[in-house]
Formats: structure tokens, C-alpha cells, sequence
């Protein structure tokens, strides 16, 4: 069942496209031509409590609306309300603003409030034939890009995680795996050799042009850069970081950030110094 903020605003009637989530819908009031407006799916009242595949999906859908509306309608400015006032849940009206009256069908239609505020109380003269019309247009637009350019389920849209990947094995490939599975654009950071000899005391068995070139082979690794130092809030700045991934015994200890966090449990009876250590056992027999 719909909630009551798409009830009250014809959730069956006007929907031009549901996302993974996110209702779009043809504002039935229309203030100027081609009104939307953009519900999310969850029962969420403050903007903040979004989760962060629905913030960035809308990040994906806002320059989809905004290409269609200007390629159909060629509004000049666009407006985003975002009231939540009388219906509480999270919401955006999105009025397109123009100088000049815009034409469909052979009909013009003037923006009125131009160039003020958006007056959400008046309507433009727009029968419900013509207004039926601008509804299925928009359908057949924002069906066709949801097509050629479809919007991501994924928990994240850019994720980082790191590591020295000095003798790789299935511990590492593990932490790959799930990281990619919540996102979109995994990067992978390497430490330097320089670095592990910071860090460790010692260089690192396999240099790290080939450690770097073994990481980028891996199926689901979009990225991979060079881990020069352990400033983690630099790495999050310079990349667009939407969350690190990081294991599950750094929970409490990571470098702060100010990006999600996901802990994954290391996979039992698996690390590089372990095998170091039977390769070393192997050695003095």
C-alpha cells in the first residue's frame, strides 16, 4: 500500500517511473509544465535518515530529470522544495522555471511567478487531455533512459578499501568480493613499498608495481591508486569516497573519516604473515 504522501498526490494515477527508491511523479497541481515531484520509497521523515544507496541513486535520477525536462520542455531555471511540512516524508517538489513561455502540443504556457518563488498554489491552465499527454510523454522519456542508463541498487556509490597485498591470497580476494558487492566503483589502495618499510621494518616480498598489477587483474576492482600514507580523510577528499571497507579488528581503532565504515570478519586461518611464516619453515628444512 502507498504511504499517505503518495496517496495524496495520485501515486497510481501520475507515476511516470518507480527506481529502486524513489517514486517520480507528475505533479498533479501543475505550478508551470512539467512540475514533478520525487518521493523515496522508505518511511523516512528527515533527510538525514536516508540510507546512502537512496541518496546516491537520487544523485543519478536528478541529472536524468533535468536532461529530459530541458530537452522536452527547455525550462531556463530549476527549483527543488523540499517542504515536508503537512506530509512528512521525504520528498522534493521539482518545478521547472521559465522566462519565456514554454511550448507543448502547440500550446504555450507561462510561467507566472517568474522571476520570484514558485507559487505552489496556482496552476497553470492545462486541460486534462493535455495534461494526459505530458504524462505519458514523460513516461515514454524517462522509460527510455532507465533503459539506455539504469540507476544502481548498490549500498554505495564509490567505496575504498586498502592493503599491502604482499603475497595475495583468498583472505584478500574475500574482502575484494564483498566490497565490490556494495558498490558501484570500488578502488583499491596499495601501500608504497615505501611504506610498508614505514610501517613493518622491512620491504615487501613482491615490489609493488607487481602487487599493484596483480589487484588491477581482479574482476570487480574499477580502480586502483597508491597508498603513499595512512592520512585516510585525504584518500575520502581527493576520490569522492563514499564509505571505506576496512576488516573487523579495526573497529574503534580507523583513522576517523567522514564517510561510512563497513567491517568485514577476516577469513580464519588466512594472512600474509602466516604464510610467510611456513614459507620460512619450508625454507630452513
Amino acid at each position: 500500500m502507498p504511504g499517505a504522501t503518495l496517496s495524496k498526490f495520485g501515486y497510481e494515477d501520475n507515476l511516470v517511473l518507480s527506481y529502486h527508491h524513489w517514486h517520480l511523479l507528475l505533479r498533479f497541481q501543475q505550478t508551470t509544465l512539467g512540475s514533478l515531484i520525487l518521493i523515496c520509497k522508505g518511511p523516512y521523515s528527515a533527510f538525514s535518515d536516508l540510507p546512502q544507496a537512496a541518496s546516491h541513486e537520487m544523485h543519478e535520477i536528478i541529472p536524468q530529470i533535468e536532461s529530459i525536462l530541458k530537452r522536452e520542455f527547455n525550462y531556463s531555471k530549476i527549483n527543488y522544495l523540499m517542504l515536508m511540512m503537512l506530509d512528512p516524508e521525504v520528498h522534493f517538489h521539482i518545478i521547472p522555471r521559465y522566462e519565456s513561455a514554454a511550448e507543448f502540443r502547440g500550446k504555450l504556457f507561462a510561467d507566472n511567478s517568474w522571476p520570484g518563488p514558485p507559487n505552489l498554489a496556482t496552476e497553470i491552465d492545462l486541460d486534462e487531455s493535455t495534461k494526459s499527454l505530458v504524462l505519458e510523454r514523460l513516461r515514454d522519456c524517462f522509460y527510455e533512459e532507465s533503459e539506455k542508463h539504469p540507476t544502481s541498487d548498490k549500498k554505495y556509490g564509490r567505496l575504498y578499501t586498502s592493503g599491502c597485498f604482499d603475497i595475495f591470497h583468498h583472505g584478500h580476494l574475500n574482502i575484494i568480493q564483498k566490497s565490490k558487492a556494495l558498490c558501484d566503483h570500488l578502488i583499491v589502495g596499495v601501500s608504497t613499498d615505501e611504506l610498508i618499510v614505514k610501517e613493518k621494518g622491512k620491504p615487501p616480498v613482491i615490489p609493488f608495481e607487481e602487487r599493484v598489477s596483480m589487484v588491477r587483474s581482479i574482476n570487480g576492482v574499477d580502480e586502483v591508486i597508491a597508498q603513499v600514507n595512512k592520512n585516510k580523510q585525504g584518500i575520502v577528499e581527493e576520490n569522492g569516497i563514499d564509505a571505506i571497507s576496512v576488516g573487523s579488528d579495526w573497529k574503534g581503532k580507523y583513522p576517523k573519516v567522514n564517510c561510512h565504515m563497513e567491517y568485514f570478519d577476516y577469513t580464519p586461518s588466512v594472512s600474509s604473515t602466516l604464510i610467510k611464516q611456513r614459507l620460512d619453515l619450508l625454507n630452513s628444512s
